[in-house]
């Protein structure tokens, strides 16, 4: 059996597309035939639905961790600064500099 899907069924309508396409190459076959395939390619959405949901899961989690690994970055930097400046001026700025660092990432 050759199936020609130009694309992954995302809506009901892309899966009844593609129940036509078999149904219209396999019209001399069965109907059990037909339900099985319908039932396969229902089967075949389901999971390709829950793969879907888990890739979008786990971009949504990798931008949360971009997100802290910046801010732990921008974090030490500041802190770093804080470290080695030359005069309490210097250090008190780096050291207010973080502070707003971490205050903007706890409302946000």
């Amino acid at each position: 059996m050759k199936f020609r899907i130009d694309k992954i069924p995302k809506t009901e309508e892309d899966m009844e597309e593609i129940v036509k396409e078999v149904e219209e190459e396999h019209g001399h076959e069965h109907h059990h035939h037909h339900e099985h395939e319908h039932d396969i390619l229902d089967e075949i959405l389901v999971s390709l639905q829950s793969i879907e949901g888990k890739v979008n899961q786990l971009s949504d989690d990798a931008e949360y961790c971009r997100r802290e690994i910046k801010r732990i970055y921008l974090s030490m930097s500041k802190l770093l600064k804080a470290v080695f400046a030359k005069d309490d001026k210097s250090r008190l700025q780096a050291l207010t500099e973080l502070k707003e660092v971490l205050e903007k990432e706890m409302t946000a």
